[in-house]
């Protein structure tokens, strides 16, 4: 395989690896380990502290991030899957299945991506 498959493969792994860490770093605590309560209104209704806050703006701007690195990672791709689908015979069948594999993915990450951010917020 080329060295550009393997540089490829190995951004998406990294990739892959940076958001399951930052996943596991902003989830949300349980309720029983709250530290910080937030403020009691007249209604007594409890508004959520300015951390909780905070950590959803980190999570729509790595969620940007993420959606921003997969469409270049896609828009990468399909030169490189179209010249292998117009090659006639001439073409490794492993790395045309690998270039429809990530576009796939890519393609699933992105849509997935921006149905999160459609989603409506939490008040």
């Amino acid at each position: 395989m080329n060295k550009e498959i393997y540089i490829l493969v190995g951004i998406c792994v990294l990739t892959f690896l940076i958001g399951h860490k930052l996943k596991q770093k902003l989830r949300m605590p349980e309720p029983k380990k709250l530290t910080k309560r937030g403020k009691k209104t007249k209604n007594n209704v409890v508004t959520p502290a300015p951390y909780s806050r905070r950590k959803e703006k980190l999570k729509v701007i790595f969620l940007y991030i993420q959606l921003i690195l997969v469409f270049g990672l896609l828009i990468f791709m399909i030169p490189a899957l179209s010249r292998d689908i117009l090659a006639n015979n001439q073409v490794n069948n492993q790395n045309l299945i690998l270039r429809i594999l990530i576009a796939a993915f890519a393609a699933y990450i992105l849509f997935i991506g921006f149905l999160q951010l459609r989603k409506p917020r939490k008040k």
